[in-house]
């Protein structure tokens, strides 16, 4: 088994398009790597659902039913778990939207999977965006 990976937000819109690199990668990697993300996460893909669901064009039960999908493949963690890595994560963070990320990924001491070019300053984390996940998981497409 490998390093555990956390997977941000905007890695995890990718998984609701069909026959995305993305969804391919997640299936692929879940087989041999543990994928994490904040529980909160689950009510931030809901609340941009009809954004979701418009730009990979789905109706509300295949939303529903790719995000049951999701929930098989990656382990969403409840904030007080990894509450106190927050401090060290808020003062090494530069975007406050990706603190739970942070403190989440030095919790379980994974691989952040984000591509947000900012996060790459991060001491301390490994940070890598989709195309490193590839390269580091080339069998998975």
């Amino acid at each position: 088994m490998k390093r555990p990976i956390v997977i941000d937000t905007n890695v995890l819109f990718s998984f609701f398009k069909r026959d995305s690199t993305t969804r391919r990668l997640i299936l692929c990697i879940s087989l041999d790597t543990p994928i994490y993300a904040p529980e909160y996460l689950l009510d931030e893909l809901r609340s941009y659902s009809t954004l979701i669901r418009r730009k990979a064009h789905l109706t509300h039960e295949d939303f529903e039913r790719v995000l049951t999908l999701l929930r098989k493949y990656v382990t969403f963690i409840d904030y007080e778990s990894y509450a106190d890595f927050l401090d060290i994560a808020i003062r090494i963070t530069p975007d406050p939207k990706d603190v739970d990320f942070v403190a989440l990924a030095l919790k379980l001491n994974a691989i952040l999977w984000s591509n947000n070019k900012e996060l790459k300053s991060v001491p301390v984390l490994e940070v890598l965006n989709t195309r490193e996940i590839i390269k580091m998981f080339p069998e998975c497409l």
